[in-house]
């Protein structure tokens, strides 16, 4: 989630006058977020741990709006930047803020355009996968924050659907941008190494998005191709590697029953059953020489109008040069209450194996979230 302090927002939100639709002009999306996570670590040959952490995550996206298709985006967040220690337990603990996204967007009849920091539109799992986990599990190839371009073309007909091609040139954010403020630096350097920390624009990711062709009016598509240079060298990180991955995806929602009116919507009486599916490949991760991955994530989203029940697995098999092969994964059941058109609750449990110990999770979630 990405967002400024709720009182910065506050004082924008006053001068706000997006809502005249005159340009130029401001325009602010808010989410606030409160959220308390258990875990209890099984280790072997250990005493269990018990991990609590209470934080809040507060995020706002703002629009200085130009005219109608193009605006400067900023999209900043206040919640930890530092994890949890094992048997831990916290509340407000290693909290900053982070910039997010700051760029020009440009959107046309046509075509779309992104310049500056910004997340790449590579893999679906972090935003259409149900839980509240799933989407740092599967962090490693959804990137976020780096800094270049990206380019969409839109081409639509009534048989084939919309297809929708983009390129994006970038590199790892290394600028004061990088920076967690309010904390000590953790700025990004370049001798931290890593895939796309390469201080210049070569690194590259394609992806086709295919929606709603006529015979199935409900899929959408994703096939997707990133390749990444390697960082550079140093004491820390000897050996460095290029990354390359694959991504394809398919979600498709099943309307139950099918129906145009509008009426079930307005009274929260719809219902629809969306299964998903995303399998990603990718050889070198994060620049190490022959580590390679592949991540399976699949889940279930029942949407029964104010409530969406949702189940999610994720595989990750590890395929290190050299050494055996393991597998890691997360799977979490939730539930999101609609409360009201504002504010959501959350629920999410599950169970996660990685690095050779498994933990059990359980996190509940408030979310206020609006738009000036």
């Amino acid at each position: 989630m990405r967002a400024i302090g709720g009182a910065t927002a506050l004082l924008l939100c006053g001068a706000a006058t997006a809502s005249t639709g005159r340009y130029p002009g401001f325009g602010i999306d808010y989410g606030t977020a409160i959220q308390y996570d258990f875990s209890g670590l099984k280790a072997q040959d250990q005493s269990n741990k018990v991990t609590t952490n209470g934080y809040f995550d507060i995020t706002n996206d703002l629009h200085f709006r130009f005219n109608p298709n193009n605006e400067i985006w900023l999209s900043t967040e206040i919640s930890p930047v530092t994890s949890a220690r094992p048997g831990e337990r916290r509340w407000l603990g290693g909290t900053g803020l982070q910039v997010a996204d700051l760029n020009w967007y440009h959107q046309g009849e046509k075509d779309t355009w992104r310049l500056g920091k910004l997340d790449l539109p590579f893999g679906r799992a972090q935003s259409a996968a149900p839980g509240l986990y799933t989407g740092g599990f599967v962090a490693p190839y959804a990137l976020g924050g780096v800094i270049g371009g990206s380019y969409a073309r839109r081409f639509s007909s009534y048989t084939l659907g919309t297809l929708a091609p983009s390129i994006s040139v970038y590199a790892a954010d290394t600028s004061i941008l990088s920076n967690a403020f309010f904390r000590p630096s953790t700025q990004a350097r370049r001798s931290d190494g890593g895939a796309t920390n390469t201080g210049k624009p070569n690194n590259v990711a394609a992806v086709l998005n295919w929606r709603a062709p006529a015979a199935l009016p409900y899929v959408e598509v994703q096939l997707g191709y990133m390749a990444n240079h390697k960082g550079d060298t140093s004491a820390a990180n000897p050996t460095a590697a290029n990354e390359q991955s694959r991504t394809a995806s398919l979600r498709y929602l099943i309307p139950i029953p099918e129906t145009t009116l509008l009426s079930p919507t307005l009274a929260a009486r719809y219902i629809d059953l969306v299964p998903f599916v995303e399998y990603v490949r990718t050889n070198n991760e994060n620049g190490v020489p022959g580590y390679d991955t592949s991540y399976l994530t699949t889940s279930l989203t029942l949407d029964t109008g104010r409530i969406a029940w949702g189940l999610t697995h994720t595989n990750r098999h590890i395929s290190p040069s050299g050494s055996g092969s393991s597998t890691e994964y997360l799977t979490e059941a939730s539930v999101v209450y609609h409360l009201t058109g504002l504010i959501d609750v959350a629920l999410s449990g599950g169970r996660s194996r990685q690095a050779g110990e498994t933990s059990n999770l359980l996190g509940v979630q408030i979310v206020l979230n609006g738009a000036f």
